[in-house]
């Protein structure tokens, strides 16, 4: 026993080491994991506070009508025409302002961390994307007077056209792999759905 004590005490400072060096990485682990469970229930809340809250909903509804008459031949109202000075304080620029101005929030906190993209992404990917490209006109001319406005929905937006949707768009390995197999069906099919929205 005396002897298995002695060779004990030789060994506590290794271990004593190991300990600690193990309990570093267990601090960091939870905090790495509470970080993101943070993020992901920030942005569950923004999403859920848009699609619950009837007032969001009632605007966002007008913002599509105008992307819709925007998008319509027969008609010869513009986007882009609320971008214009006598627009200022509208009914129709404000609805269009306050739902970019939802997106700019939305990809600002992507962009800085404190929503989890990957969640963001699989839920609002193709309405994000179409409602930036119905909205495209009126957002490059207001780019035009401050290229700081809705600079970081842009930036989102062009991180997503490269990678398309979680779900639809496999990963280059995936494709590697099928091109390897030679299952050009599964990557044609892949091409479809990466642009169908």
């Amino acid at each position: 026993m005396k002897e298995f004590l002695i060779s004990w005490k030789e060994a506590a400072p290794a271990s004593g080491a190991l300990i600690a060096v193990i309990s570093v990485v267990v601090a960091f682990s939870v905090f790495i994991y509470t970080r993101r469970a943070n993020r992901r229930r920030a942005t569950l809340d923004m999403v859920m506070k848009t699609l619950l809250d009837k007032d969001v909903q009632e605007k966002y509804q007008k913002f599509r009508d105008l992307i819709r008459k925007d998008s319509d031949s027969d008609d010869c109202f513009k986007l882009a025409s609320l971008a214009e000075s006598d627009a200022i304080g509208t009914p129709d620029r404000r609805a269009v302002n306050e739902q970019l101005n939802i997106y700019e929030l939305m990809a600002l906190g992507i962009r800085r961390k404190l929503f989890d993209e990957a969640f963001y992404k699989r839920w609002y990917h193709n309405q994000f994307m179409m409602d930036y490209e119905g909205a495209s006109g009126f957002i490059v001319a207001m780019q035009a007077n401050k290229s700081s406005l809705y600079c970081e929905m842009t930036a989102l937006y062009a991180n997503w056209l490269k990678d398309g949707h979680p779900v639809s768009s496999p990963n280059r390995f995936k494709m590697a792999w099928w091109a390897f197999r030679r299952q050009h069906d599964k990557i044609d099919n892949a091409r479809k759905m990466a642009i169908a929205r």
